[in-house]
């Protein structure tokens, strides 16, 4: 991640080869049952699913997220860039555990049990939005900022889509989020 000279603009690419990761369902042996477990765990994602992250962040919270291109495309491991708006914030204000929450809580989300998670690093900052089958996890607060008159941005959530029929862990979405109804 790096900004422009102007502070105005921050841009963000991916490692070498890598487009971030999702959570997704899988199947998993509990060692201490020899039974069959669905759990979520985090994989690593396709570029197509890295970039619709960037769409549902933008278009569900509002941060402007354009698609930059491909960084050293005669590579034979190609990084995606996007740009995103600098947000200017009060270094004594940072975003907290308790606004992350409250954020979500607004945004009609509710926090998906640590017992269904399989990284512990994300079993207390995983969150559902059943009307549009929406889940964002890595919601800590270092990943969102809080700007200068106490809005807080979300600036780097794992986003992953949860379609009708595919989760046996989630409740089956109302009506699956698409890009074109946002804001209707």
């Amino acid at each position: 991640m790096f900004g422009d000279e102007t502070k105005t603009t921050v841009f963000k690419h991916t490692v070498l080869g890598f487009y971030g990761r999702i959570l997704d369902e899988t199947v998993l042996l509990d060692p201490r049952t020899f039974q069959n477990k669905r759990k979520l765990a985090m994989r690593g994602a396709l570029p197509s699913e890295y970039l619709r992250r960037w769409a549902v962040i933008e278009a569900v919270f509002g941060l402007e997220t354009h698609y930059k291109g491909i960084v050293n495309p005669a590579s034979a491991e190609p990084q995606m860039a996007v740009s995103q708006p600098y947000i200017d914030q009060l270094v004594e204000d940072p975003a907290t555990e308790g606004d992350v929450n409250a954020f979500f809580a607004a945004f009609g989300f509710t926090q998906v049990s640590a017992d269904l998670i399989v990284n512990p690093e994300i079993q207390n900052v995983t969150w559902y939005r059943q009307s549009d089958g929406i889940l964002a996890t890595d919601a800590h607060p270092r990943n969102f900022r809080k700007d200068t008159t106490g809005v807080l941005i979300p600036i780097d959530l794992v986003i992953t889509l949860v379609p009708p029929g595919i989760s046996n862990l989630l409740p089956e979405p109302e009506r699956p989020w698409r890009l074109e109804e946002e804001g209707e």
